[in-house]
């Protein structure tokens, strides 16, 4: 159950990150203009599909509480160009003595290389104290105990 829970919120760390596309919401066809109010200039196509490959979304237009006690580690270490994502970790701070519901969980931003050609490997151990994002070359380490937030860069 405790590995279920830390895939769990692992997978639900990484569709955060999508949510900022999501918010697009699906390609709308143009409403044909009133005949009077018809301009001779042509406007932008409206309801276009976003492009892949486009630039990402900022972290700041989704509308998710970072948590705020959180400490950096080996910022020089960050992949060169990283994106910005949200991942949702164990709360340091919650005391949960129901073992059959899920650890309540804080966000906390983290730099990603971008366009990775494959999803990273996620590894979470202590029930989701310890979450670790491997990229191939780069790694992002994450504990959370003690209130507080601890991310780790390795190169």
């Amino acid at each position: 159950m405790k590995r279920f829970a830390c895939v769990m919120l692992a997978i639900a760390g990484l569709l955060t990150a999508s949510v900022a596309s999501a918010i697009e919401g699906p390609s709308l066809t143009p409403i044909q203009p009133v005949p009077d109010a018809v301009s001779a200039q042509p406007g932008p196509a409206i309801g276009a599909t976003p492009v892949p490959g486009a630039t990402p979304v900022p972290v700041q237009s989704v509308a998710i509480p970072l948590y705020h006690c959180v400490k950096y580690k080996d910022e020089r270490k960050i992949a060169p160009c990283a994106v910005p994502m949200v991942v949702l970790v164990k709360d340091p701070c919650a005391k949960c003595c129901d073992p059959c519901a899920a650890p309540p969980c804080v966000a906390v931003q983290i730099c990603v290389p971008p366009c990775s050609t494959c999803p990273p490997r996620v590894v979470c151990r202590k029930n989701g104290e310890y979450v670790k994002y491997d990229f191939g070359k780069y790694k992002v380490e994450i504990r959370s105990k003690n209130g507080v937030v601890k991310v780790d860069y390795d190169a």
